[in-house]
């Protein structure tokens, strides 16, 4: 895993590109900087995915609530377009980012007064996470650290 740093001209244009909702880059993730980062031993567990939000009733329809329900998974970033307009009825979509190395929710129990339901939630294109090094892009079957640490128990 590498990185990247990028200098803007001005305080501007950082702003406007923190404030795009989402940057479809696949694995590459953007962030301030932050003092006295060290790559060596910095360990990114954290993904932007769009969330599904499935089984939803049209009464809970409304930007506020879903994003409620979003947050119970991770912390939305934006409501997709065709959701705000209702073109899907059969599922609401968000862009969450998501903590990958906390156990993911497949399923929600949504209560108010004196009545509770159930949605369900998939994810499109969830990226591989390996829980043994906490890295994205890989998982702990092709995990190097794993198998080095193997190797170093082993006598000649």
């Amino acid at each position: 895993m590498g990185y990247f740093e990028i200098e803007f001209q001005n305080c501007n244009d950082l702003g406007m590109v923190l404030a795009a909702s989402s940057w479809n880059l696949g694995l590459l993730r953007l962030s301030l900087w932050k003092p006295d980062f060290n790559p060596k031993s910095h360990r990114n567990s954290f993904a932007q995915v769009w969330l599904r939000i499935l089984e939803l009733p049209q009464e809970y329809w409304s930007s506020r609530i879903i994003l409620a329900i979003a947050s119970a998974v991770g912390t939305p970033i934006s409501l997709e377009k065709a959701t705000l307009q209702w073109t899907y009825r059969h599922f609401a979509r968000v862009l969450i980012e998501v903590d990958l190395a906390n156990k993911i929710l497949t399923q929600l129990l949504v209560e108010r007064e004196g009545y509770a339901f159930f949605v369900s939630f998939e994810f499109d294109r969830l990226p591989m996470f390996c829980s043994n090094c906490h890295c994205i892009g890989h998982i702990n079957s092709a995990c190097n650290v794993e198998n080095h640490a193997g190797e170093a128990g082993e006598k000649p």
